[in-house]
């Protein structure tokens, strides 16, 4: 079989999506790695008196991170070389994942990588009955892992390595989240037992939150001097809706910056993977759009005066909150009946969502209200409005409330634009980050 190859090979390697992987310092290596090889693999190809060794260790990693059983072809000339033999998987690391790429200029070092890597699959992840529920997932994801630990990239960008490239940096215990993400005995909940009660009463009862124009829809039980015949509310779970929650100038920025970073479909949480991670699950229950307010959505101004006004509202720290995310329900578009409530989350770091605040950013002409079956209460949608409600007890705050199910009704007519914010019991966006959530 011959084969098309010139150098845009390798360049495409290198910019490829993983190269976001790296550290600025890796990045910066790599590309001095590439200038170079780039240069070699050109002499390679045109010069008949380059060093036949010099241009195997070069061109025999550039096909085998490039090349399956067809013909590799690019549009530019180039010259045609011969495939090489297929490389032995053991020399290449192909019993710990994707076989590894070894560059001629750093062959020394990429070699002991994955034989230390080898050495610690063998002597350590396979006998050590710690390694049990990781020992089918440990693999290199990637075929520049080797190269990748040998410039130091397992202690510079450990967040990804850890992960992807557990065998060569050691880290295999990561791969399962019940080991990469220990609870904090020391960390404090936001809730505790008959906390719930009394933020919401102060938030009804402080003149501070008038500003906002608070109303209960629901409390667990009747307010001092009201009775049954006076009462406009409901008996039930805490729900209480805010009539100026946020400006129509806060409003329109927050659909424009769900537009900026693109809605896509909402999906629910789907099933258990290996590792400890679930799945998401789009599916026809839920047939909204949305966007995460993350990176520049998230230092937005407008952005970050709402996510401080909700903190200001609820008393819990901003960073227990997760991210806005942005919603639009199209005609017909609804959410079927569901908790925002997340079992597994009781073992996780961030702990489970204690409270939602959602934001209606758009009147909708017709349909699009939040139902809540238990309580018997719809919200209809109004721009500016928000409403405030628990997914767990006063008494056990970290116990699911079946109260709180509720539904996002299909909208009829128009197009229904809301926000999001899940607050949790402890900090959300630290554990996020290492994705402990």
């Amino acid at each position: 079989m011959k084969l098309h190859l010139t150098s845009i090979l390798y360049l495409s390697l290198a910019q490829s999506s993983y190269e976001a992987a790296l550290s600025e310092s890796g990045r910066a290596l790599l590309e001095s790695r590439i200038d170079q090889l780039d240069a070699d693999a050109k002499r390679c190809l045109v010069d008949d008196n380059a060093d036949a060794g010099l241009c195997q260790g070069i061109l025999d990693p550039l096909l085998v991170a490039h090349l399956d059983n067809d013909a590799y072809a690019v549009s530019e000339a180039s010259m045609e070389v011969e495939s090489p033999a297929s490389l032995e998987g053991d020399a290449h690391g192909s019993d710990m994942g994707e076989p590894q790429v070894i560059e001629v200029t750093n062959k020394v070092d990429i070699e002991t990588v994955i034989q230390e890597a080898r050495v610690y699959m063998q002597e350590t992840v396979m006998k050590d009955p710690k390694y049990d529920k990781v020992r089918g997932i440990c693999k290199n994801e990637h075929s520049q892992c080797a190269f990748w630990a040998s410039i130091g990239e397992c202690e510079k960008n450990p967040a990804y390595m850890h992960v992807n490239c557990a065998p060569v940096c050691k880290t295999c215990e990561l791969k399962h989240v019940e080991t990469r993400c220990p609870l904090d005995p020391e960390a404090k909940d936001a809730l505790e037992p008959g906390d719930l009660n009394k933020m919401f009463e102060r938030i009804v009862t402080d003149p501070y939150y008038k500003q906002f124009e608070p109303v209960v829809l629901s409390r667990p039980d009747y307010a001092p001097g009201d009775t049954p015949e006076t009462a406009d509310y409901k008996i039930g779970l805490w729900m209480v809706m805010f009539e100026n929650a946020l400006s129509d100038e806060e409003a329109d920025r927050l659909i424009e910056l769900g537009g900026v970073r693109g809605y896509e479909r909402s999906s629910d949480v789907g099933v258990e993977k290996e590792d400890g991670t679930f799945t998401q699950n789009v599916n026809k229950g839920r047939t909204s759009t949305n966007a995460w307010c993350t990176d520049e959505c998230y230092t937005d101004p407008v952005a970050v005066t709402v996510m401080d006004r909700i903190a200001n509202i609820t008393g819990i720290p901003e960073t227990n909150s997760e991210n806005l995310q942005l919603l639009r329900y199209e005609k017909t578009q609804h959410y079927q009946t569901h908790s925002d409530y997340i079992p597994y989350q009781q073992q996780r770091p961030c702990g489970v969502r204690i409270l939602t605040y959602y934001m209606y950013l758009s009147d909708v002409e017709e349909g699009g209200g939040t139902n809540f079956p238990r309580v018997d209460a719809t919200v209809t949608p109004k721009k500016g409005r928000a409403v405030l409600w628990p997914s767990v007890f006063n008494e056990d705050p970290n116990t699911k409330d079946t109260r709180a199910d509720h539904q996002a009704l299909p909208v009829v007519q128009g197009v229904k634009y809301g926000a999001n914010a899940w607050i949790h019991q402890r900090d959300f966006k630290g554990a996020n980050k290492i994705g402990c959530s």
